[in-house]
């Protein structure tokens, strides 16, 4: 039976929505994007986190299997992707749904080696054990509560198939698809799963939820290294972020540093060339502004 939220939003409530449309665009949870809720060690980490900003407060608990890192987040996007697309062509949405290991590792840029498939119940472990304890509304409803990234899997079949891959269900998180079914979600590049660091993908979701398809968009280096989930020293994390300034990986947009200010203020800006000259022609104070920024210089052909 269809719930009522779900058919306002151009979708039924199904018991299972099995994850199979191709060309789906890729979207992201806004909540999520906001707060740092994944860990950015590669290595297992058992650190309680805190983040406040406000009235927001969020603490992530994890297992003694480690907390959901933001690879691992890959998972949520997919299905988010999926279930929001299903709403538009309106089928039948579920907050359980079925994934085919093999498009799903496809879809983000990953391997479909046999390690790669053994390495999704380790993902499907950290994001069910990882508890969110949070007061961060999403369709339209602030309450405390806590609860896991995903709140039950299962691997539906284990016989492989001729392409190696198995089949499992997963059941997301009410606050999740909550905001899903309120469409509260921005669409990525899909650049966003060839990011090989962490702290690049933290990067692009904060530019994409905050620049947006503005010129540009900045904030001080310490308030960035809270969203982001970074508690290192500033001097260490402005040595990161000029490492990416150089490596110029991020979809979308470029980053920079005005180091006039104290402390440093980190700009993100838009890589679309014709609509930042066109704001810096018709904004002259802004272009000396800009032009005293550090950011990201093409190496020459002498170079190396």
């Amino acid at each position: 039976m269809a719930t009522q939220d779900s058919k306002a939003f151009g979708g039924e409530q199904g018991d299972l929505f099995v994850c199979d449309i191709a060309n789906w665009p890729v979207k992201d949870d806004i909540a999520s994007m906001e707060i740092p809720l994944f860990s950015l060690k590669k290595n297992k980490d058992v650190e309680v986190r805190e983040y406040r900003r406000g009235n927001k407060t969020l603490r992530v608990i994890p297992s003694t299997v480690g907390a959901a890192t933001v690879f691992d987040k890959d998972l949520l996007i997919y299905v988010a992707s999926q279930i929001v697309e299903g709403m538009k062509q309106g089928r039948q949405v579920s907050r359980t749904v079925q994934v085919d290991s093999y498009d799903f590792l496809v879809a983000t840029a990953r391997s479909d080696g046999a390690a790669s498939f053994d390495r999704l119940v380790d993902m499907l472990r950290r994001l069910r054990g990882t508890t969110i304890e949070t007061n961060i509304e999403t369709g339209g409803e602030r309450q405390l509560e806590g609860f896991a990234m995903i709140e039950s899997y299962k691997v539906i079949e284990t016989t492989r198939n001729k392409k190696g891959a198995t089949r499992f269900s997963v059941t997301v998180s009410e606050w999740l698809y909550n905001g899903l079914l309120k469409y509260e979600v921005l669409t990525l590049d899909p650049g966003y799963f060839r990011l090989g660091r962490p702290i690049e993908r933290r990067l692009y979701e904060i530019a994409r939820k905050h620049c947006g398809d503005q010129p540009y968009w900045k904030l001080n280096i310490d308030l960035l290294a809270e969203k982001i989930g970074i508690s290192r020293p500033r001097r260490q994390f402005r040595g990161e972020l000029r490492e990416v300034i150089q490596v110029d990986s991020l979809p979308e947009y470029r980053l920079a540093l005005d180091t006039s200010t104290d402390p440093d203020s980190v700009v993100f800006y838009t890589r679309n060339s014709h609509k930042l000259a066109k704001y810096l022609m018709e904004n002259p104070e802004k272009a000396v502004w800009f032009g005293t920024l550090e950011k990201y210089a093409k190496p020459s052909i002498t170079d190396g």
